[in-house]
């Protein structure tokens, strides 16, 4: 029997519903399902907010001591963690966000030159320049700037995207003793932009001298772990669990019981499909963040378990390879969780690459390789290299070659003549 158009479409949007719910329910942090769930049950009389009763020792009930890891980030770790999650930062220029971020004072600012800063620390002037200017997109605006003159810039350019950030800071230094709406609108007169009182009103709202301390919540944050990774104390080896989420959606059996109009018991129906949705979704999530989990432990786990003290990344692509995951799955896996390890509970994000670094991966290292190796003679040209890397099968341009070269900090082969 062929089905109508209509059938169909109604097919075809409850299907697309409940890709929706699943999607939703994946990308959901353990410790937001109280809201998640609490935004199903709002617009609903029929569905109700359940206890999820489970014997199983994985199912966290809101008790703090089970699975939680109290622990007060810095602002340094905040700052690093948005960079890594916003994809905001090169691989190779982590451990350089790292020193930049811990070295912001207590205002946010860094009033240091990135060169002077750079040869003082070992580190190279462009990276540091790369992650400042990285910082200054984060929120609150204004973090890595020199001066409070030059966050006030990187504030009003949030509402005036037009503004010449280099420019305001330089008007501002000249009434560096006050930040009142007078000096605002001088400051904008004189780069001939918008004065009016609307305008006035919204710069005026993100004028903050000191955003570092907008960044950080006044207390300790208790982060909850979506995956727990630890080691069997009868065989030694690491064992990963998903502590399921404390609350569900059921139906409340007595308004269920007293429906007789037509109308309401088809909302019912159509309710009770919702709660079925969630079921199934949170079942879903928990068979994928355990065969993420369960993954990290064949890759990572001489790190995970302190063997080796050299930090690891997994690629993504051998991480969908290994789980059998999609992208767009595993980027909804990755999004916001927290992996408990015997190294501690750290963001699941710090453990995982991108993909077009994975790329450049191989590349880069059969370049250090053959640049290393080669001690004397006439140094190889960037299309020599090329024509060298491509007998082991990675096929790449003169140009990518160059590009990959100044990211390892090697010169050009004028300058590596002796």
């Amino acid at each position: 029997m062929r089905t109508s158009q209509k059938q169909r479409q109604q097919l075809n949007l409850r299907q697309r519903s409940y890709l929706a719910t699943r999607a939703l329910v994946l990308q959901q942090p353990l410790y937001g399902f109280d809201a998640l769930i609490d935004r199903f049950a709002a617009n609903s009389l029929l569905v109700e907010k359940r206890p999820l009763h489970d014997a199983a020792e994985s199912v966290w009930k809101g008790d703090l001591d089970n699975f939680v890891d109290e622990q007060e980030e810095t602002s340094a770790d905040v700052i690093v963690n948005e960079l890594i999650d916003r994809n905001l930062v090169d691989e190779r220029d982590i451990e350089t966000a790292r020193y930049v971020a811990s070295d912001l004072d207590d205002r946010g600012f860094f009033p240091k030159t990135a060169r002077n800063y750079a040869t003082s620390t070992g580190l190279d002037p462009a990276a540091v320049r790369r992650v400042l200017k990285a910082i200054n997109t984060l929120e609150p605006a204004g973090l890595g700037a020199v001066d409070a003159s030059h966050a006030i810039a990187l504030q009003i350019s949030r509402v005036l995207p037009a503004i010449s950030v280099t420019e305001c800071a330089r008007i501002l230094r000249a009434h560096s003793r006050s930040v009142s709406p007078g000096v605002i609108r001088a400051c904008l007169s004189k780069m001939h932009m918008s004065t009016d009182t609307m305008t006035l009103q919204q710069v005026l709202t993100v004028i903050d001298p000191e955003p570092l301390r907008r960044l950080m919540p006044e207390r300790p944050r208790a982060i909850i772990p979506d995956i727990v990774i630890e080691v069997d104390g009868s065989s030694g080896r690491l064992t990963c669990s998903v502590p399921l989420p404390s609350w569900t959606l059921g139906m409340d059996g007595a308004v269920l019981g007293s429906l007789e109009d037509p109308d309401l018991r088809k909302r019912a129906a159509r309710e009770a499909g919702v709660v079925r949705w969630i079921d199934n979704a949170i079942a879903e999530r928990t068979i994928a963040l355990t065969k993420l989990g369960n993954a990290l432990i064949d890759l990572l786990a001489p790190y995970l378990s302190r063997e080796a003290d050299a930090p690891r990344r997994v690629p993504v692509e051998k991480l969908m390879q290994a789980t059998g995951i999609s992208r767009t799955t595993m980027v909804r896996a990755l999004r916001g969780k927290y992996v408990q390890t015997p190294r501690g509970t750290m963001r699941l994000r710090m453990l995982v690459m991108d993909q077009w670094e994975t790329k450049s991966d191989a590349a880069r290292q059969a370049i250090t390789l053959l640049l290393a190796s080669q001690v004397d003679g006439k140094p190889l040209s960037d299309r020599e290299i090329a024509e060298r890397i491509a007998t082991s099968g990675i096929r790449i341009s003169r140009r990518t070659v160059a590009k990959y070269r100044l990211s390892l900090g090697v010169p050009a082969r004028y300058f590596r003549q002796r």
